[in-house]
């Protein structure tokens, strides 16, 4: 897993991208209220 320093959509989906390449099926993710961790699990559905 990698740490980012800046919160945003891009460094969101590439975290979630890398957490998927692991996980089989569809993960749950809790997330808290940044839009940029919302949007980008439902934009890689």
């Amino acid at each position: 897993m990698r740490v980012y320093p800046a919160g945003n959509a891009l460094t969101s989906e590439s975290f979630f991208n890398g957490v998927l390449r692991y996980c089989e099926g569809k993960p749950e993710f809790i997330v808290d209220g940044a839009p940029w961790l919302k949007d980008a699990p439902q934009r890689l559905d």
